[in-house]
């Protein structure tokens, strides 16, 4: 089990560091939401092939170089659960301090995007309003920490559901 927490704690701590670092690198004062995206999910399969490697770790080490597709696939869950949390942590400490923010940023740039588009005045407004109303909601921490854990749980159960398919041994 303690494999399993410090591959975990290993992919929470590199997804947090990794998009930190990326954000530093190629954001700058001006944060581009569409380059953003990519590089948050870029860093998320980075981390998350500890997920990988946990797995394998598990099967050589302590199952003697055998496991079951389902027992692959529990062993990653944990690892992607412990990370999801670490990822929800981080973004919990780095959001008030650093992106408190963001939600104006974006409603800025989904604001430009949609004149971009050529969408009329009543409908940018409307938008404006929906954006206004998620915004508020996202200040209060019930409401974004699921947001945040369904931002890297999914990616990792794909992550996990892969890995285990490959690392199944008999």
């Amino acid at each position: 089990m303690k494999r399993l927490i410090y591959f975990g704690l290993l992919a929470g701590g590199i997804n947090i560091i990794g998009w930190l670092v990326l954000d530093l690198i190629f954001q700058g004062d001006e944060f581009d939401f569409s380059m953003g995206e990519t590089l948050g999910y870029t860093a998320m399969l980075i981390a998350l092939s500890a997920v990988f490697f946990g797995i394998k770790s598990y099967r050589d080490k302590e199952l003697q170089g055998t496991i079951t597709f389902k027992n692959a696939f529990m062993k990653g869950l944990i690892i992607v659960l412990i990370a999801s949390l670490i990822y929800v942590v981080g973004w919990e400490i780095y959001y008030p301090s650093f992106e408190a923010d963001i939600g104006e940023k974006y409603a800025n740039h989904l604001m430009q995007e949609l004149q971009s588009q050529g969408l009329s005045a009543s409908e940018i407004a409307a938008e404006r309003a929906n954006m206004d109303v998620w915004m508020e909601k996202y200040q209060n921490p019930l409401y974004r920490i699921p947001i945040t854990f369904t931002e890297i749980f999914p990616v990792g159960l794909i992550v996990t559901l892969i890995s285990a398919l490959i690392l199944k041994r008999k």
